[in-house]
């Protein structure tokens, strides 16, 4: 969401009509005040601000009210000087009973950086264990080696390598943007929101993916 540069009423308006339970956000605020806008965010939103933002590579978790986080954690990922900064948001959540974890990146435009990048992600999915969501800007189609790398480590691509175009929000040409899931989640829908289109080209400069899972209990 580009550091929140773009039109706030229209983001919020976005989030709203999704009705979501767990929200994953990348670039979220990073410089003066990032957490408390972050926070101010969430709340605009009707959500719970959860962890992220500067301290997690500017990569934001939000939560709906009837949504308990049981553990949230931020890492910042070491890069080259003058890089933009990378980083992982995790949470270990529970809706209605069912426990699962969500982890949310921003991979690099660089592929060397992508790589190493990805292998922190997994690490960071792998400690939260299954069931559980990696949803994140990839910064390179399905096709990718760090797709790969997620799909062999348990998450896949519910639309197959398939799915819809994400960026840029106006006349959108690639898709980047997704949400991957372990085998123990039911994906019942997916895709780009369906939302008003001016809002979507006025919130950011991505597409949001929308999913509706269902987690089995434990």
């Amino acid at each position: 969401m580009r550091g929140l540069r773009d039109d706030f009423g229209a983001l919020t308006r976005v989030v709203q009509g999704a009705g979501p339970d767990v929200v994953v956000v990348q670039e979220a605020p990073i410089y003066l005040r990032w957490r408390s806008r972050s926070a101010k965010l969430a709340r605009s939103c009707g959500l719970v601000y959860v962890a992220g933002g500067r301290s997690a590579g500017g990569n934001l978790i939000m939560v709906a009210p009837r949504v308990m986080a049981r553990g949230a954690n931020e890492l910042r990922i070491r890069q080259p000087l003058r890089d933009p900064i990378r980083g992982v948001v995790s949470a270990r959540v529970e809706v209605a009973g069912v426990r699962f974890g969500v982890v949310g990146c921003h991979l690099g435009l660089k592929p060397d950086g992508r790589r190493d990048q990805v292998q922190a992600v997994i690490e960071v999915a792998n400690g939260l264990g299954a069931p559980g969501i990696v949803a994140g800007d990839f910064n390179e189609p399905p096709s990718g080696a760090c797709w790969r790398a997620l799909e062999e480590a348990g998450y896949k691509d519910p639309a197959k390598g398939e799915g819809e175009d994400t960026f840029p929000a106006r006349g959108p040409r690639t898709r980047i943007d997704a949400v991957l899931t372990t085998s123990g989640i039911e994906v019942k829908e997916y895709g780009v929101l369906e939302h008003d289109r001016a809002d979507l080209e006025a919130a950011t400069d991505h597409l949001p993916v929308l999913a509706v899972i269902d987690v089995p209990k434990e």
